[in-house]
């Protein structure tokens, strides 16, 4: 499987930094903003934040597992990166089943 880029403007020799960790509970308006860029319900429950450069752009719900993330940014493997480590954090989404996660490995 290839990996996704994560793309924003940035020179050659500069990557952008991407940092996964817990919502702190005073977080909670950040997510709310987020989910109202995306057009979603806000995420219930632990959230796990997928920061590009310090700014959070998307967020997965370790509860139920709905993501939501900044619709002008590229962020699908900021999205698979959120789903792998709530995968490695809560256990794998029951959901998903068994042979999502064998076809995802082949």
């Amino acid at each position: 499987m290839a990996a996704t880029p994560i793309r924003r403007w940035f020179s050659v020799s500069q990557a952008p930094t991407v940092a996964l960790r817990l919502a702190e509970s005073d977080e909670a308006a950040v997510v709310r903003r987020l989910a109202s860029l995306d057009d979603q319900p806000a995420l219930e429950g632990t959230v796990l934040l997928a920061l590009l450069d310090g700014e959070v752009e998307a967020a997965i719900s370790l509860e139920d597992r709905r993501v939501i993330a900044n619709p002008f940014l590229e962020t699908r493997g900021l999205v698979q990166l959120l789903r792998l480590r709530a995968d490695h954090i809560a256990g794998p989404d029951p959901r998903r089943g068994r042979h999502a996660l064998l076809r995802r490995a082949a």
